[in-house]
């Protein structure tokens, strides 16, 4: 074996030593959690609200995004073209997104007009115009975001891997939607989403930035105020599943010379003992640019511009996705590839060297996390929306501080088994069944911007 200076370079003994940022759980009125990072170093206040529905909780593909996205054309006092004048006058940004499993708007301003910028938004999430007009302009706005997603070789090769992991959950619809259901939405559903979305418990804010605790108090109580009494949501998503086997499914995209594949594996959720040690065995396999999986496959092998692994989250469970881009004749060799260093983690120990760097990386990647008021309260926000306590990225973070190759081992054998894998691939179809036939009957997955695509179901 050639020498490696990467590999071999010393390493100092201690860890690097750090400092958690503390959000401070500020008292709140039933229904609500409220946690505040007060940071008197800017002038800028951040503050993000969750609501606990997403798009895979709304009866129709496509109508949670739609919905809240309309919330942005106007209130009943307040033209769209107004609504955004005043808006951009005060110099704030002001999003909403919706994910499958929350809704959150999120807004950062100076101090100096926090005031003015709160007034404006609770008019917008307190009394919203949704008129059927403005519904109907985003909903085309939606569909072309629809036919641009339906481009894109990553998503379709996310969308893939979704369907082979877990076929007909809500997690396999885009939160876009899809043609068929976009097609035929109305504005009186938006209306009716967007009063259950309000009424939903629990609703989490999150504030930090040029702010007091006092600041916080008054801004939550205005938003009590503001909303109807509420009802814990009510919807509960299937879990996603554990035990896998080998499944292949295509999205098509014609005519492509390369294709994307993104593979799935089974993973504990944060508040399982194995997650700490999945969490760093991720980062090892593929979290970080002289990551097994991208020496390999991008290094030695030249197959791939890169490749990388990721440990996902979700409301109804976790999965490792692996993705990587190659020429449509490799796809196979690709995934042999990955499957060989699944088998290794099967046999081997991690070495203290390479998971002392892994290590390292990971404090790198917190520590960058850390450098904003905004950063910070992400940070926060993922384990709080799942009912983790505050102090858990604290803990995680001491636990990875102190793992030894040992407690990885267990992991690694039951989570990173290469028969659990399964497949998700973009590109040309025909090409793909003939090159992956040998390892699962392929599936071909109609595509969410096709009129004639089935809905997924609950």
């Amino acid at each position: 074996m050639t020498h490696d200076p990467l590999r071999t370079a010393p390493l100092r003994d201690e860890l690097p030593s750090v400092v958690f940022p503390g959000i401070v759980p500020i008292e709140a009125p039933v229904g609500w959690q409220c946690y505040g990072f007060p940071d008197a170093t800017t002038p800028l206040v951040f503050w993000q609200l969750v609501l606990p529905l997403g798009s895979a909780h709304a009866p129709q593909p496509g109508l949670a995004r739609l919905s809240m996205r309309s919330l942005l054309r106007g209130t009943r006092y307040h033209s769209a073209e107004e609504f955004h004048t005043r808006l951009e006058s005060y110099g704030a940004t002001l999003e909403v997104s919706v994910g499958h499993d929350w809704t959150t708007v999120q807004c950062v301003c100076l101090r100096s007009v926090m005031e003015e910028v709160l007034a404006l938004v609770l008019e917008m999430l307190c009394e919203p115009d949704l008129a059927e007009e403005e519904i109907a302009r985003e909903k085309q706005r939606q569909e072309a975001a629809l036919r641009e997603w339906c481009q894109a070789p990553e998503a379709l090769a996310y969308y893939a891997m979704l369907h082979a992991l877990a076929p007909g959950h809500p997690y396999a619809v885009p939160v876009l939607g899809t043609a068929s259901a976009l097609a035929q939405l109305t504005a009186e559903e938006c209306r009716r989403w967007y009063d259950t979305v309000r009424r939903a418990l629990p609703r989490v804010m999150l504030i930090g930035g040029a702010i007091t605790e006092d600041d916080a108090r008054r801004w939550l109580e205005r938003f009590h105020e503001g909303f109807p009494e509420g009802e814990t949501a009510s919807v509960v998503l299937p879990q996603l599943p554990r035990d896998t086997e080998p499944t292949v499914v295509i999205a098509p995209k014609a005519a492509a010379v390369q294709s994307t594949l993104v593979l799935g594996l089974p993973a504990p959720m944060p508040w399982e003992d194995a997650y700490a040690a999945t969490f760093v065995v991720t980062a090892v396999l593929g979290g970080h640019f002289l990551s097994r999986l991208n020496r390999r496959l991008r290094e030695h092998e030249g197959m791939t511009y890169g490749i990388s692994a990721a440990l996902r989250i979700r409301r109804a469970g976790a999965f490792v996705r692996i993705e990587s881009a190659v020429d449509t004749e490799q796809v196979a060799r690709a995934y042999r590839l990955v499957a060989e260093e699944l088998q290794r983690l099967q046999h081997e120990l991690i070495a203290a060297e390479e998971l002392q760097r892994v290590v390292r990386i990971l404090y790198g990647w917190l520590l960058r996390q850390m450098v904003t008021p905004a950063g910070v309260l992400d940070f926060y926000a993922a384990p709080l929306l799942l009912g983790l306590p505050v102090e858990f990225p604290h803990q995680l973070f001491e636990r990875i501080r102190r793992i030894q190759p040992e407690e990885l081992y267990p992991v690694q054998q039951r989570y990173f088994r290469p028969e659990r894998l399964v497949v998700g691939v973009s590109g040309d179809a025909e090409r793909l069944r003939q090159y992956l036939a040998w390892l699962a009957e392929p599936r071909v997955v109609s595509l969410p911007c096709e009129v004639n695509a089935p809905l997924s179901t609950l």
